[in-house]
């Protein structure tokens, strides 16, 4: 008569192998996750950001499971140029692996492009790309260095965004930041003023901005990002910019406190009142 084998209780860890192998034990490369290679101090970080991570509403909302197809990284365009994919985010977030969902948001995570395409195509209707931006907004709330260097050549953009309403201004065109256009880039760089003067539209023949807000809308926009928690976040990555915007903010709000304590003291008629915060 046969013995039969009498297999060990299986593990609470979910890196194990399935109940299809008779024997119940991790694999080299499992095993590798298993181990840590952070140093303490990094770990207890990866932790906290990781606690932080699931703790928000939206994880749970945007993570269901996974049948492990395959079918978000075989769409993901990212993936086909970088050493990036969702199902290797996804898995890991399922197995709870720190370490491991720490390396992602330090080297992968802003592979993405944000195109959707691993959400609209997982078969258990994952927001895979929400889990995503979740990553990378978590990386700039803690001021983590991935974070730092991939804003850091949007300042500029961020500074005009906030303080003018304008995502980019004409004069942006600079042939150094777009070298992939070779003699184009010159030609529109050398001959910017020469362009805008010739829009038909009432634009002030200006380079440096694209349109122009009143003191009040640029007050109350600024007021926005600020309530919004959008400068705290930028801080973190960026405390010069923080300051910058900041002293931005309290110079024109104070000039708004101005106009209109002499607007009430009658002491300005409406066509003194200035059209925009540029003629200040």
């Amino acid at each position: 008569m046969a013995t039969k084998t009498i297999l060990p209780p299986l593990p609470d860890d979910p890196r194990f192998l399935d109940m299809s192998y008779e024997v119940q034990d991790s694999l080299p490369e499992e095993e590798r996750n298993l181990l840590s290679n952070l140093k303490p101090e990094e770990r207890e970080l990866a932790i906290k950001f990781w606690e932080a991570v699931k703790s928000d509403f939206r994880f749970n909302e945007y993570l269901r499971g996974c049948l492990n197809c395959g079918v978000c990284t075989s769409s993901c365009p990212a993936a086909k140029f970088y050493d990036f994919g969702p199902r290797e985010m996804i898995q890991y977030m399922m197995r709870d692996s720190v370490d491991k969902i720490w390396e992602f948001v330090n080297k992968k995570v802003w592979a993405c492009v944000q195109c959707y395409t691993c959400s609209m195509r997982c078969p258990f209707n994952n927001e895979i790309a929400g889990l995503i931006m979740l990553l990378r907004e978590y990386a700039v709330k803690f001021g983590l260095q991935s974070a730092k260097e991939v804003l850091a050549p949007y300042r500029r953009v961020l500074l005009t965004v906030i303080t003018m309403g304008n995502q980019v201004t004409p004069d942006m065109i600079q042939p150094e930041a777009f070298p992939d256009w070779g003699p184009q880039a010159v030609e529109e760089s050398k001959n910017m003023d020469v362009y805008r003067k010739a829009v038909p539209v009432d634009l002030l023949q200006r380079t440096d901005i694209g349109w122009h807000a009143s003191l009040q809308t640029a007050v109350e926009m600024m007021t926005i990002f600020i309530e919004a928690g959008v400068l705290d976040s930028l801080k973190n990555v960026d405390k010069d910019l923080y300051d910058m915007i900041m002293d931005i903010y309290e110079e024109r709000k104070q000039q708004l406190e101005e106009i209109k304590e002499k607007w009430e003291k009658g002491e300005l008629k409406e066509e003194d009142l200035p059209d925009s915060w540029l003629e200040l």
